[in-house]
């Protein structure tokens, strides 16, 4: 900022991607120092105030399979790191829809659900630009998070489907250029998103290949399919086996079954038609 003349106390608006530490943790020193508003998504504002999502998350890592000892330790290790999650206060709540003006541009709201409930990006349709947040990243795939649903906390989120909903949005928009929350701007997004689509088609493939017919959690395939996890990797690693078991689910090639508290994915029974 100080290599275009520009200060803090000139900041009027902040607008965050999504809850995540990483991506709003500045945001209440740029308010101290000059008033600016702070927006972010309706779905992930319960994010910034609280542990109400965190311990749903908890209860959702349990009910995939995950050891209470493991749960502890994530969360053990993470109060280490110290206060990661500043408070914020008032907020301006987005729904997606919204046009910011500011001085000479407008950007438009998307909600693009998928990473987070409450995901929003800006678009700049005159130029093409797109400012992702998490949703579109150059070298890695956004990870569709383990969340419970903003509408009902009491039922998980099925954050995969969603981000193949927020990738045919993205499709369909004149981008030129994307702005990500991590790494380098990214010149060719209609073959990233192309990328996206192959990559979660194939890591669903593999999973299927994983089921039995008696069925496993999450937390087995996580270990099967990624090596040597510890602490929050293991958050990672679940969410991105639940996420595409949803697609195998909606596919028919998978089946949910709960047993003692614990739900396990399996092969679906054989139809007649198969046999």
């Amino acid at each position: 900022m100080a290599q275009h003349g520009l200060h803090l106390e000139q900041i009027a608006r902040v607008v965050i991607s999504h809850g995540h530490p990483d991506h709003y943790g500045l945001a209440p020193l740029i308010r101290e120092a000059s008033g600016a508003e702070i927006c972010i998504g309706e779905h992930d504002a319960a994010k910034l105030g609280g542990d109400s999502v965190l311990m749903a998350t908890g209860r959702l890592l349990l009910e995939q399979g995950m050891p209470m000892e493991e749960l502890v330790d994530m969360g053990e290790r993470e109060r280490g790191l110290g206060d990661l999650r500043p408070t914020i206060g008032d907020l301006r709540l987005l729904r997606g829809g919204e046009r910011l003006e500011s001085d000479g541009f407008e950007l438009e709201v998307l909600h693009l659900p998928g990473h987070t409930a409450g995901h929003i990006s800006l678009f700049h349709r005159p130029s093409g630009s797109l400012f992702a947040g998490d949703t579109l990243l150059l070298h890695i795939s956004p990870n569709p998070l383990l969340e419970p649903d903003p509408t009902d906390p009491t039922e998980r989120r099925h954050s995969l489907l969603e981000y193949i909903q927020s990738l045919d949005v993205l499709a369909s928009l004149p981008l030129s250029r994307v702005f990500p929350g991590h790494g380098p701007a990214i010149d060719d997004p209609r073959g990233l998103i192309d990328e996206m689509r192959r990559h979660h088609r194939e890591r669903a493939d593999d999973l299927a290949g994983m089921l039995t017919d008696d069925g496993r959690s999450a937390w087995q395939l996580a270990n099967q399919l990624f090596a040597n996890l510890e602490g929050f990797d293991n958050f990672l690693a679940v969410s991105e086996v639940v996420a595409h078991i949803d697609l195998l689910v909606e596919q028919g090639r998978a089946e949910p079954v709960e047993r003692e508290g614990v739900t396990y994915y399996r092969l679906p029974p054989s139809r007649p038609e198969d046999s």
